[in-house]
């Protein structure tokens, strides 16, 4: 016997339309979209927090790799790192000064993760606002 001819079962309610994408923009928007996404601006907080996690670490560590090995008697531990003492108040190369350079690094950081995020976004803010301007007074060529 032969088997009947299979076709897709369709409810009488249910209209077949194009597949459209959800949110689709015109080329307009996509251009600007496009613009947005290369000029994107860095969160001060994100970058200032990550920073300061990493200088903290790195500060931490280094403390932490010249107190494991250890020196020979008679010879200073880390004479070099020592020196930050003098821009750190507290610190010091010992476990004890490994956690104050935790919290100085942290600040460290910080500071400059911010600053870094605030030139970055100031400098590509007038980048754009130079370009967006050009292209307005050149019109388009």
């Amino acid at each position: 016997m032969n088997a009947p001819a299979s076709r897709p079962v369709q409810s009488p309610e249910v209209a077949l339309e194009p597949y459209k994408v959800r949110n689709s923009k015109s080329m307009g928007d996509r251009g600007e979209w496009i613009v947005r996404s290369a000029f994107a601006r860095f969160d001060l907080v994100a970058l200032g927090i990550a920073m300061g996690c990493v200088g903290a670490l790195c500060l931490w560590a280094a403390t932490a790799v010249l107190l494991v090995k250890e020196a020979p008697s008679g010879v200073a531990v880390g004479p070099h790192l020592a020196l930050l003492a003098n821009f750190l108040p507290g610190y010091n190369v010992s476990w004890p000064g490994s956690i104050v350079g935790l919290f100085y690094g942290f600040l460290l950081g910080l500071g400059f993760g911010v600053l870094i995020a605030m030139v970055w976004n100031i400098a590509h803010h007038i980048y754009l606002v130079q370009a967006v301007t050009r292209r307005y007074f050149a019109g388009d060529l």
